[in-house]
């Protein structure tokens, strides 16, 4: 090996910890993915080594999380995310002329193939039958269907799921949520959009009114002013827009089984501007805001 991938080698267990495989004569190499570290409430990694790296082509894949959290793409954007700024530096100089030419691009970002609005779609259609007594299952009226634009599609390759898209203050879409109706074995497929680069239908959100913190898409529907994390770890750039833009009280409400997450997102948010603004609702263990919607100011916890 070249002195520039033993540098590279261990610049990537200094950020990633330990690898957990390396094929030299592939020039790969694989750690255990701090995405999916954090989206298990996990300090360290969960001991599964899917993040591979191809270290001849300075590119990364997670194989358990790569569709869900967008997790791949070029070897700058993991250190951007995970590296300090000396350790980004050092990358910079160890990284490929070529690389370094290259600037990053992104398709703009559009639903998917089939993607129909329900007030556009024949209700006798089966499939748009099927969809809507998913949704009529899980307490979701029309009007909220159409306050939130919600469709579905039959076609390509988020087929048969129910589609809850996203839009950012210009009102562009940045993200969309794909809910399967029928048995899939992954109930949620998304795009591969980095979810830590976007603030969910920020487009709605009233920034002079409390706010709600929810996990996932469905959740918000019940909450009135709600900004969906789309996980149980709260982003970086969430963190700023919190904490920059909103006037009224934040309150976090995270499923029954991430109490522990919740309780670590309020003690990151209850400090300087923020300060006694944050409150947390903690929700039956086997709860999660569907589950008790119209009740959940019953739940509201005092922190001591």
């Amino acid at each position: 090996m070249s002195d520039e991938v033993d540098v590279l080698i261990e610049l990537l267990e200094d950020v990633l910890g330990n690898h957990k495989q390396h094929y030299a004569s592939k020039g790969q190499i694989s750690f255990d993915c701090p995405v999916c570290a954090e989206e298990k409430g996990l300090d360290s990694g969960d001991g599964k080594g899917n993040l591979e790296i191809n270290y001849s082509r300075h590119v990364y894949k997670c194989w358990a999380c790569s569709e869900t959290n967008g997790t791949h793409g070029p070897l700058g954007k993991l250190f951007d995310k995970y590296g300090t700024k000396k350790q980004k530096k050092i990358y910079e100089l160890v990284k490929p002329e070529e690389l370094k030419k290259e600037d990053v691009w992104r398709p703009k970002l559009r639903l998917p193939e089939g993607f129909t609005k329900f007030s556009d779609s024949n209700p006798i259609f089966i499939p748009h039958k099927e969809a809507m007594n998913y949704l009529t299952s899980r307490g979701i009226t029309k009007e909220i269907i159409e306050k939130y634009g919600i469709g579905y599609t039959v076609k390509g390759d988020f087929a048969f799921r129910i589609i809850v898209p996203s839009y950012n203050k210009e009102g562009e879409l940045n993200y969309f949520v794909a809910r399967a109706w029928a048995n899939k074995k992954m109930k949620y497929k998304n795009p591969a959009v980095p979810k830590d680069e976007i603030i969910f239908n920020e487009s709605l959100i009233d920034w002079e009114k409390d706010v709600y913190l929810v996990e996932g898409a469905f959740d918000s529907f019940f909450l009135e002013n709600s900004i969906v994390m789309l996980g149980k770890v709260m982003s970086k750039l969430l963190f700023e827009t919190l904490y920059n833009n909103a006037k009224g009280n934040i309150i976090i409400c995270t499923d029954g089984d991430a109490w522990a997450n919740g309780l670590k997102l309020y003690h990151e948010l209850n400090g300087g501007t923020l300060y006694n603004k944050i409150k947390i609702i903690k929700l039956p263990l086997d709860k999660d805001v569907c589950d008790l919607r119209g009740q959940i100011n019953e739940y509201y916890y005092e922190i001591k």
